[in-house]
């Protein structure tokens, strides 16, 4: 009758061995992802390399042409009177495909070569109807390449994806790169964001978190995925938008932006979502 009882306390002992272990792995992997995250080497001076400017010298925003950034964009330069970084993200951001040109996958934004027409238009209009923005607003900053290290990408995937704010669906999503891109420079960066549907977890979470400071809207807990993503446009109807930037005399402006994200042959299809929201004609391309 002794014999199974010290069988159990031996497996017990296995057993609480097996747990200490697998405590031990796990605080292991913590300790690696948290101080990836807090002492990349060399941090500062990549990260000054890499942006090019001084992040205090400069109001960055990642800008693509379309109306709600191109909106934001002379805002800040004619309203506020800032220096202007814009970012282009040119990278594809919506599936795992290397680039739009090899892709075959239906959801793909294919409108890259009017965002850089519409872009390089847009500078030229802001150039000539306000001259001072020649100094103020900087070349853009094309990104093309992902940013970190595995580690760091690991654990930025995990850290985005387990706050449920996304759509299961869409296992690569546009934000996660946008916002990573952000937190690894930890550096605030405006994007267009105006709406987003209002049954949404993003819609609620940021209805909840946002604050205003300094003319803008931001979140104060910079440990979150989103943290270094300001939304200056969340919840300002498109319209209201238009009406703002007539008051401020570049509604004209705001014509030459394109948000189409299919064009056929160089003209809107006029059925995707960015078409249906748009509250102006598209320029003639």
């Amino acid at each position: 009758m002794k014999f199974p009882v010290k069988m159990k306390r031996k497996e017990l002992a296995l057993l609480l061995i097996s747990i200490g272990v697998l405590i031990l792995i796990c605080c292991y992997i913590g300790y690696r992802y948290v101080n990836n995250i807090e002492n990349f080497q060399n941090f500062n001076k990549y990260a000054n390399y890499h942006l090019g400017n001084n992040p205090n010298d400069a109001h960055h925003l990642y800008w693509t042409g379309g109306f709600d950034s191109t909106f934001r964009l002379c805002e800040l330069l004619v309203n506020e009177r800032k220096i202007v970084q814009p970012i282009y993200v040119s990278m594809v951001l919506d599936n795992d495909c290397q680039s739009e040109e090899n892709c075959n996958k239906l959801w793909l934004r294919r409108n890259r070569d009017q965002e850089k027409k519409a872009m390089d238009k847009i500078r030229q209009e802001l150039y000539a109807k306000f001259p001072f923005t020649r100094k103020t607003l900087l070349p853009i900053i094309e990104v093309e390449e992902d940013v970190g290290t595995p580690e760091f990408n690991q654990y930025f995937d995990n850290l985005f994806y387990e706050n449920n704010l996304w759509p299961r669906k869409r296992r690569i999503h546009q934000y996660l790169f946008l916002s990573k891109y952000a937190f690894f420079h930890k550096l605030p960066i405006d994007i267009g964001v105006v709406g987003t549907h209002e049954q949404s977890y993003l819609y609620h979470f940021l209805d909840k978190n946002l604050i205003r400071k300094n003319n803008n809207k931001e979140i104060v807990d910079k440990k979150h995925p989103v943290g270094y993503l300001r939304f200056p446009l969340f919840k300002r109807p498109k319209k209201e938008l238009f009406q703002d930037a007539t008051k401020g005399g570049y509604n004209d402006v705001l014509k030459h932006t394109w948000s189409c994200w299919f064009p056929q042959k160089g003209k809107p299809c006029r059925k995707c979502p960015m078409c249906r929201e748009r509250v102006i004609e598209h320029p003639d391309n």
